[in-house]
């Protein structure tokens, strides 16, 4: 009788109980993510530039790009994950990992800044000393082919 007045649940029921469960064992499984998930953003600040383009692109103004400084700052707690950054970006030093931010207990702890390390010289400013130095030229004239 209380299985003909409940059709819908006595099919979750059964359904929950033979099959496995819809939850995973953390500590022990891990999840896994496809690749078009879209998770933390990612800088290779030694290819960065650090042309702005991806702080003037960002909807939620979650980037602070600092050229005088060589530091590129995220705010994980204002990025909406929409890899608008990554997509402008024109040396592709952005990649967007398909694992979440980390869960932070304070807004401080939400920022993630990457700073150039002392010492290296910025890409832009390889890229301006190879434009300046003039071309080898080969000494030796062509020979003009005899006829």
């Amino acid at each position: 009788m209380g299985m003909k007045r409940f059709p819908g649940i006595s099919k979750t029921l059964m359904k929950s109980l033979v099959g496995k469960p819809a939850t995973l064992n953390y500590p022990q499984e891990r999840r896994t993510y496809t690749d078009a998930t879209r998770g933390k953003v990612n800088n290779e600040i030694e290819r960065c530039i650090f042309c702005r383009l991806c702080e003037k692109n960002c909807p939620t103004k979650a980037l602070a790009v600092s050229k005088e400084k060589n530091e590129w700052e995220i705010d994980s707690l204002k990025c909406c994950l929409c890899r608008r950054c990554v997509e402008v970006c024109p040396v592709k030093c952005l990649s967007m990992d398909n694992v979440y931010f980390p869960s932070v207990r304070t807004r401080a702890e939400g920022k993630y800044l990457a700073a150039l390390p002392s010492g290296v010289v910025p890409a832009y400013k390889k890229a301006k000393e190879g434009a300046g130095k003039p071309k080898e030229v080969n000494p030796e004239k062509p020979v003009a082919p005899q006829e």
